[in-house]
């Protein structure tokens, strides 16, 4: 699966799950310690902003806004639409500086793609949603964060260690797994 039908399935999949939320679930403890859904949402709508100004050539800003000031589904519609107009396919080709360093655009949009799928499953959790990920795109996921989170020497700082599962185990579960979170 390439970078922008990934990223492209991904906004769909979270929009769907931020269209089921309520004002109450905001506030809602997540699998992510220590982020409620709110923290969530923004942390995801601030990374998708964070890469599109990386492609882009902007800085990071030094304070993030708040994003979901308008709502999650103004804000996710807003980050989703910014990601998609940075990655077009010359951008994805070229290599941009990013707060983790120097890496084709391609990239970048796989990582933040697989952190948007990763929460999406702790969005689901959180708010008592099934999630519907596709085997391909568990595997998209877990292909890109497998070469920038090895499993080894993880410090609990972003990610815990990757918990042990069945052979046979879904796609999205061994994805779940490696993050370091327990599988449903």
């Amino acid at each position: 699966m390439d970078p922008t039908t990934a990223m492209n399935q991904t906004n769909e999949l979270v929009s769907g799950l931020i269209h089921n939320l309520t004002p109450e679930h905001r506030a809602m403890s997540t699998p992510c310690d220590g982020w409620s859904v709110h923290d969530l949402l923004g942390h995801m709508c601030g990374g998708a902003h964070m890469i599109a100004g990386g492609i882009q050539g902007q800085a990071p800003p030094s304070e993030m806004p708040d994003f979901l000031a308008e709502g999650p589904a103004k804000a996710w519609a807003a980050a989703a639409e910014a990601l998609a107009d940075a990655a077009t396919p010359e951008a994805l080709s070229a290599s941009h500086q990013m707060p983790f360093g120097e890496v084709p655009g391609a990239v970048a949009v796989s990582v933040i793609t697989a952190d948007h799928i990763t929460h999406a499953w702790d969005l689901a959790i959180a708010t008592g949603q099934q999630v519907d990920v596709s085997d391909e795109l568990a595997e998209f996921a877990l292909a890109a964060w497998k070469p920038v989170v090895p499993a080894e020497g993880r410090t609990g700082d972003g990610f815990k260690a990757a918990v042990a599962i069945v052979n046979n185990a879904s796609a999205l579960d061994r994805l779940v797994a490696y993050t370091g979170r327990q599988p449903q």
